[in-house]
């Protein structure tokens, strides 16, 4: 069985279409985009070979109490914990001890903490 309609001179014929001739003095219909390609918005553009991910890093408030000067091992006390140089606190890896200052390094760059508060 075969389904006839007609629609604005358009007849449809079960899966096909035909154009009649009264449908010819409508005017085209044409399309400003392709419906069969993603929209700009969607497309995500790849990074570059040679780019760098930056991370940006949380600022560190450490409380530095107290330091204590050694020929063979300085030490810090810093929020109520113990350390000597090469250990880690918070992803922070102490590498240097100073009067009254303890120099941190995390992911290449260098923190320095005082007694008083931090610098940079």
């Amino acid at each position: 069985m075969r389904v006839k309609r007609q629609l604005a001179g358009i007849v449809l014929l079960g899966s096909g279409a035909l154009i009649t001739p009264a449908s010819a003095d409508l005017p085209l219909l044409t399309l400003t985009n392709n419906p069969f390609t993603r929209p700009q918005l969607l497309k995500v553009k790849p990074a570059p070979v040679n780019a760098q991910v930056v991370r940006k890093t949380e600022p560190v408030d450490l409380d530095l109490t107290a330091t204590m000067m050694s020929d063979t091992s300085p030490m810090i006390i810093v929020d109520g914990e113990l350390l000597t140089i090469g250990e880690s606190i918070r992803g922070l890896k102490l590498v240097k001890v100073m009067e009254g200052k303890a120099v941190f390094v995390r992911s290449g760059k260098t923190l320095t903490f005082t007694v008083e508060g931090n610098s940079e």
